[in-house]
């Protein structure tokens, strides 16, 4: 049963990626689905201010292991998201995951920025999100020398504080009969972590493009040669 879930899974966020032709002819898709309308300022051009500070937690890596969240992100600059598997919103769980495949994707093309960075995707899904889905949902994203790790939570009293440490809403309702529902109502939110665990950058459906994140981390790699 569980094999069958994993490709069930894997289906469903396989779709969503080539889906995107699909989508581009969509009124209501994010950006981060198509070409950018507008030319962002140049890397370096600007400056991110320091929004929060980075929380810590404990997580479970697809292999079983335990991990803390601060140990994971190194001295490296972090793309974090906050994802579930069953989510169905376009412009949801299966936007942020093509934005960060297209960043990955482009930092492939240029290793030598690979060593400073790292994606970490979060499940506020436990219950279902079981290491071995993040395993397979790990092994059809994950491509080339960018470290994307795939994470979930033992239980949700490890993963509430790093929900709460982020502003991360996440509330899974009930149907009329009183049912809790498979999906989660969310909010979604990417995070750009800077070397030292400060929050630069919240990146909203809005503002999820790979041109945007791309440009915001040469700026932080920029500002950390300079420190």
């Amino acid at each position: 049963m569980k094999s069958v879930r994993v490709r069930q899974i894997l289906l469903v966020f396989v779709l969503s990626l080539s889906c995107t032709a699909a989508l581009v002819h969509s009124a209501s898709r994010g950006p981060g689905w198509g070409e950018l309308s507008y030319e962002p300022p140049a890397a370096g051009t600007y400056q991110l201010p320091v929004i929060m500070s980075a929380t810590n937690g404990v997580v479970l890596k697809d292999d079983h292991s335990t991990a803390n969240l601060f140990d994971l992100m190194s001295d490296r600059i972090v793309f974090l998201s906050f994802i579930f598997t069953r989510c169905s919103d376009v412009n949801g769980c299966p936007l942020a995951n093509a934005v960060l495949y297209k960043v990955q994707s482009r930092i492939n093309q240029r290793p030598e920025l690979a060593k400073d960075v790292a994606l970490l995707s979060i499940s506020f899904d436990p219950e279902f999100d079981t290491p071995e889905i993040i395993s397979a949902l790990k092994k059809s994203f994950q491509r080339g020398v960018v470290d994307w790790e795939f994470l979930t939570t033992d239980n949700q009293s490890n993963l509430q504080p790093i929900l709460d440490g982020y502003g991360q809403f996440a509330v899974r309702p009930h149907d009329e009969h009183g049912v809790q529902m498979d999906e989660y109502v969310h909010l979604l939110r990417v995070y750009l972590i800077d070397k030292k665990r400060h929050v630069r950058n919240i990146y909203s459906v809005s503002f999820l493009h790979p041109d945007i994140l791309m440009n915001d981390l040469e700026t932080l790699l920029l500002e950390s040669q300079l420190e």
